[in-house]
């Protein structure tokens, strides 16, 4: 399975192939996926999630939550982040299909979109190789 677009810089691809490690572990235990964000600065990597959140706060809020904490957080930095949550996807022949939706950024603010389609299988989480968005 293809784990990253290898035509990512080298920060980005270790983001995207670790936020997928997570969502690995995540998505088996649960019908709930909460958007979370990751950076990479200087040879390190922070996490980044919601704040505390209220019972009527929705998906939307949450990943709009996330993309001003990595706004915040690296403004005037030589950062590379992702922002990562799930979506539903619409085919070329109507069906729906879950997918992992990952935003990605580098330091000159350049964007990108890889969705990673994935099936539960049993107690496991099947995950195909990205669709650029």
């Amino acid at each position: 399975m293809v784990r990253f677009d290898d035509t990512l810089p080298k920060p980005l691809q270790l983001l995207v192939s670790r936020a997928l490690t997570l969502c690995d572990i995540v998505l088996p235990h649960s019908r709930a996926f909460y958007p979370f964000a990751a950076i990479y600065e200087e040879g390190r990597i922070g996490c980044l999630f919601a704040d505390e959140i209220s019972k009527t706060t929705d998906t939307a809020q949450l990943i709009e939550q996330l993309q001003w904490r990595i706004i915040d957080t690296t403004t005037d930095t030589n950062s590379y982040s992702v922002l990562v949550y799930t979506a539903s996807v619409e085919t070329h022949d109507d069906r729906q299909i879950d997918a992992i939706a990952i935003n990605t950024s580098d330091p000159t603010g350049q964007e990108s979109l890889l969705l990673y389609p994935f099936q539960r299988v049993g107690e496991q989480i099947v995950v195909s190789p990205p669709i650029h968005g």
